[in-house]
């Protein structure tokens, strides 16, 4: 250890270029010192009225949709995208346009008796109707049929329970004498 000792105290020493030349002056070091920042005044605690702020002419910019993320696949992005009146989907269809009603409404015989009424025999046909429309169909001719029925009561002197009124009306039609 003494020989390194001796080899570091026998090497001359380089002159340094910046304290050699003549127009180098030595700088004093300069001690830096923070200063804390001044502490905000408390606020006031009744609130400043604003003045109402005015329209603007120019159209405001419209919000930049973020950019699309590499390897992100483009149906996930468009997902958040809805149109302006939101409806309902039924989604995809489980049963064929051309199925027979009667292998669809196999347990509902009374559906199946309204059908064969009807003479619809396939979905695509009764998709065509409004279901006011199949009511009108489907209870048309039992009304037709009751009134059937309440005038032959009436013209044999009978009538239904609470159908007095009708019976008299039509016994005093049928009595009166026909305009010829």
């Amino acid at each position: 250890m003494a020989k390194k000792a001796i080899k570091k105290a026998a090497r001359p020493q380089k002159p340094n270029p910046r304290t050699t030349t003549a127009k180098a002056a030595p700088k004093a070091a300069k001690k830096v010192v923070r200063k804390k920042p001044a502490p905000k005044p408390a606020r006031a605690a009744v609130p400043v009225p604003r003045k109402p702020s005015r329209p603007t002419r120019s159209p405001e910019p419209e919000p930049q949709a973020p950019a699309r993320k590499k390897g992100v696949r483009k149906a996930t992005i468009t997902t958040g995208i809805r149109d302006t009146s939101p409806t309902r989907k039924l989604g995809r269809s489980r049963i064929p346009v051309d199925a027979p009603l009667d292998v669809v409404f196999q347990n509902d015989t009374q559906a199946r008796e309204a059908f064969s009424f009807l003479g619809i025999h396939s979905i695509r046909e009764l998709e065509q109707f409004t279901p006011d429309d199949l009511v009108l169909r489907l209870t048309g001719p039992a009304k037709l049929t009751v009134g059937r029925i309440r005038k032959i009561l009436a013209m044999n002197n009978r009538c239904l329970t609470g159908d007095d009124q009708f019976a008299l009306e039509f016994q005093e039609l049928l009595t009166r004498p026909r305009p010829e």
